[in-house]
């Protein structure tokens, strides 16, 4: 009798263990769908579903074109693990220290992977034109979020600041900024509204090279267009080709630009516009004639590059298309404001003055 008894209490044991088992399997908040709560999905710039962790802690960039910038103007900086020290200036390093120190694990399709999975991190931020770089990437078991990497309009810039700000848990700093762009950009607008298509300054932007400029469909002709301008080189469509385009000497003669904005080095501050302003082939030009060469300002990244910085670049190439428009705006103030708002950074008028003039180092 003992034994049936003991037998019918390991039984009655035995059915509450598998009833509890199941009643904690079926219960809200079973190890399945805690792992399932620790991930989420984004859409990418190249238009890509891509899950991510609920929280990214840690990143590492693989490309240029801005994207260490935006994460230091969305203050997300201090989660960089590594990224392309090409990328970076000067006053990059002074916004956000830890990047002077942070590993480079190679670009675009020379992303180095093994170096990458060392650091473990989170996500990879990489550029949606390294098809190789992040398909090696993705393999090994890291997602990576594609941006555009110079290649986004004004438009398109602003949805990726949204989309970084979802990544990052920064969607009201991300607002903030585009609400800045959109700000500076209705005021330069306005400023310039009553004035006939025929009667706006003709710009020449120059690249890395006096004959290299940029067309229709570049970030070279939204800025110029977006500062009041005329791009003597729009009728170039340059929707598919990377680096600028190049022209020849007789072709700029011809087109005759009121002013040309040259593209300075991000490491040394170097241009181009020196020598080409020294070089009589180019003399009959008008902007040569008349001292309206400028060498364009260098912050975090180049002014005369889509990254958060670029209604600063309008606003200057504005002020220098139409001075007398543009007489109220003091760009130094402007500039302060943003380091300030944006990258919680004071800049001094001495940094001011070297960001607005920069001088070959």
């Amino acid at each position: 009798m003992k034994k049936d008894t003991r037998h019918l209490v390991l039984a009655i044991v035995a059915v509450c263990a598998v009833l509890t088992l199941a009643f904690v399997l079926a219960a809200p908040g079973t190890a399945g769908e805690e792992s399932a709560a620790t991930v989420r999905t984004i859409t990418d710039m190249d238009n890509r579903t891509v899950t991510i962790p609920s929280e990214v802690r840690t990143v590492v960039i693989t490309c240029c074109g801005g994207a260490a910038q935006e994460l230091a103007a969305l203050g997300v900086g201090d989660r960089v693990v590594a990224q392309p020290q090409q990328c970076t200036t000067e006053r990059l390093y002074v916004v956000v220290p830890g990047y002077r120190t942070t590993p480079d694990v190679g670009s675009f399709d020379n992303a180095n992977v093994e170096e990458i999975l060392k650091l473990n991190p989170d996500i990879v931020i990489g550029s949606y034109y390294a098809e190789t770089g992040n398909a090696r990437i993705e393999a090994a078991g890291i997602p990576v979020v594609r941006v555009l990497t110079g290649r986004a309009g004004v438009e398109e810039l602003k949805q990726e600041f949204r989309m970084l700000g979802q990544v990052f848990g920064r969607e009201e700093r991300a607002e903030r900024l585009v609400a800045y762009w959109n700000e500076t950009l209705a005021r330069i607008e306005t400023k310039l509204a009553d004035i006939p298509e025929g009667e706006r300054k003709r710009v020449y932007y120059m690249s890395s090279t006096p004959l290299k400029t940029e067309g229709h469909g570049a970030w070279g002709n939204d800025m110029i267009r977006a500062a009041g301008g005329i791009n003597v080189a729009g009728g170039i469509d340059q929707k598919v080709i990377r680096g600028g385009y190049e022209i020849s000497a007789e072709e700029l003669v011809r087109w005759d630009p009121e002013v040309i904005y040259v593209a300075s080095n991000m490491k040394d501050y170097s241009s181009p516009a020196g020598a080409f302003v020294a070089n009589p082939q180019f003399a009959p030009i008008t902007a040569v004639r008349d001292g309206a060469v400028y060498p364009c300002p260098v912050g975090t990244f180049w002014w005369d590059r889509p990254a958060p910085e670029s209604p600063l670049g309008i606003l200057w190439l504005a002020q220098k298309l139409y001075p007398d428009r543009f007489a109220d705006i003091d760009l130094a103030a402007e500039t302060k404001e943003f380091f300030h708002e944006f990258y919680d950074y004071d800049l001094t008028d001495e940094e001011v003055e070297s960001i607005l003039h920069p001088t070959p180092i």
